[in-house]
């Protein structure tokens, strides 16, 4: 890793130096192109070397020439959804691009949970049964960091139906997203996969553009002054304990103790997975982005808050830097869709439970209300109160996917749950307004009382609500025990799941929200609360199972 910069120079001049017409890796057989666009192909050659590029859906042939560094760019335009096309690049020797289709592609971005493959979900088999019939394919990206922005990345292109083997350690969320957008669209359907588990979006960001974050700024000094890197040795040397008999990983335990930039290797370093996943295919035609990451960032409330305008701060860079590489032709406000926090850890069982991941989901909730062009799947009726990684990825591909086929494609559907608007407190009850698009509001077992609300006076001590009546676009709440109401909440905790949650008659859950805007409590050390602080252990043996939701028929 600390010889990356030295290979990147090595590549640049590597292709200078040779005759042959280079492409990136994400410029291959099985690729999928933006249909009806002009799409930015790319890469190196000899210097002044002449290129051209034609396509077997049009008969005219594009020239350019290689620039002094050996540099070379070319708009090709696309038609309407095809299959089965060829590109051929020509300059000095020949490059054929097979099985090529034209349709919808997405950039899909995120932590482990965005990498979830296929394989390890609920009914993993039956999913893979339906990616036979769907024509899907997935550019899948190594994981990998770098200090400096790289200009490659080994990475290839895999079709659902000529590799459904491979397919099933692709994401669970981005194919179900995908899966949805084919059958509603009936054409092939692109994802570019970059995930890498237990990353923060300080990592897929780049640093340049976060040293005006305060806490940021601070981090990187701390590494330059040393007390980072000793805190790094650290990390290291407890887990070179775990593997004293494993001579390969002593070996790269060997090289991070001697690495003059130990950083060099840490993925959760600010703008390392940029550098190294994310910028060598800025500028590929993309329609939009899903993005499925939050649990590192939610280890503490105001880690979870500064979310709130890092995630718009990475976007709105995406956005700008492809719509500059692709000669304007991605979008400069192109849609960002993300997942808010799924349910983890023991049921709730108290009215509140202070805990980040409430936070973390308002926070989450927030943000399309500040920000333009952004929008998130509820899932916190899917999770795990064991595992961090749940199986039930289905639920949150779909849900990403009506906000796509809304929003991008006009299809006529709901594409969330009753969403809370506003309170008017009358008397002891507290009357709650939701957006529904015109949907009902129905509780999960519309047969129990439900048993989510909480109900706080000006003591703010929380007490459930006792009373919860649904009328239309509203729901009336009150409690026996506060006569004199103040705030409200709703599913105020890390694992509400297991209680009776609110839907839309289209099965798009409510997700948490309150009205006030009390401050968080602080541990007795003055610290801000930890979600880890009682992580689960999974037991032996451990078989998860899924939780009851409704169908979503649409």
């Amino acid at each position: 890793m600390k010889y990356k910069f030295l290979v990147f120079l090595l590549v640049v001049v590597s292709f200078s130096t040779f005759a042959d017409v280079t492409l990136p890796n994400h410029f291959s057989d099985k690729m999928v192109i933006q249909r009806n666009s002009k799409n930015l192909f790319w890469g190196w050659a000899e210097p002044n070397e002449k290129v051209s590029i034609s396509t077997s859906w049009c008969g005219v042939v594009k020239h350019t020439f290689a620039d002094s560094e050996g540099n070379w760019s070319i708009l090709i335009g696309t038609p309407e959804h095809q299959k089965n096309q060829k590109i051929t690049v020509k300059g000095n020797n020949t490059i054929v691009i097979n099985d090529v289709s034209i349709g919808e592609v997405w950039l899909g971005v995120g932590q482990s949970n965005m990498g979830w493959g296929i394989f390890n979900t609920f009914n993993g088999e039956e999913t893979m049964l339906e990616a036979l019939e769907a024509d899907i394919t997935f550019y899948n990206a190594p994981k990998d960091t770098a200090r400096v922005p790289q200009i490659i990345q080994e990475g290839s292109w895999v079709n659902a139906q000529d590799d459904p083997e491979l397919v099933g350690d692709v994401s669970a969320a981005a194919f179900h997203f995908a899966l949805k957008l084919y059958k509603e669209l009936d054409m092939p359907i692109g994802v570019i996969l970059e995930s890498y588990g237990g990353t923060p979006v300080e990592a897929w960001t780049p640093l340049d553009i976060q040293l005006d974050d305060p806490v940021v700024n601070a981090y990187v000094n701390d590494e330059q002054q040393g007390s980072a890197k000793a805190l790094y040795y650290k990390y290291i040397a407890k887990q070179a304990a775990k593997y004293l008999e494993d001579p390969v990983a002593n070996s790269k335990l060997e090289h991070f103790y001697t690495d003059p930039i130990p950083f060099e290797v840490n993925y959760q370093y600010p703008g390392v997975l940029y550098n190294a996943m994310i910028n060598p295919i800025v500028g590929y035609g993309i329609k939009g982005m899903i993005y499925y990451q939050g649990e590192r960032n939610s280890k503490e409330i105001d880690q979870a808050e500064r979310f709130g305008f890092q995630l718009p701060k990475l976007v709105n860079h995406y956005r700008s830097i492809w719509n500059e590489r692709s000669k304007g032709n991605v979008a400069d406000d192109f849609s960002c869709y993300f997942v808010q926090l799924p349910s983890y850890k023991g049921a709730q069982e108290l009215p509140v439970e202070n805990d980040t991941w409430p936070r973390m989901r308002e926070v989450m909730r927030n943000i399309p209300l500040e920000y333009a062009g952004f929008d998130y799947a509820v899932t916190m009726d899917t999770g795990d109160s064991i595992l961090l990684h749940p199986q039930n990825k289905k639920p949150v591909g779909i849900r990403l996917a009506y906000h796509a086929l809304k929003n991008e494609y006009g299809k006529n559907i709901v594409n969330s749950g009753p969403i809370f608007q506003s309170h008017s407190i009358n008397g002891a009850e507290v009357e709650l307004t939701f957006d529904t698009q015109g949907a009902n509001i129905v509780a999960v077992r519309p047969n129990d009382p439900i048993d989510l609300f909480a109900i706080a006076g000006e003591d703010e001590v929380w007490h459930w609500a006792d009373n919860v009546v649904i009328s239309g676009n509203k729901i009336t709440v009150s409690s026996s025990e506060v006569t004199v109401p103040l705030a409200v909440r709703y599913a105020w905790s890390q694992n509400p799941s297991e209680r009776n949650l609110i839907y839309n008659n289209y099965g798009l859950p409510a997700t948490s929200f309150r009205t006030d805007s009390f401050e968080f409590p602080k541990m007795p050390n003055g610290k801000d609360i930890l979600y880890r602080k009682d992580k689960p252990q999974k037991p032996a043996g451990y078989d998860p199972q899924d939780w009851y939701r409704p169908e979503m028929p649409q």
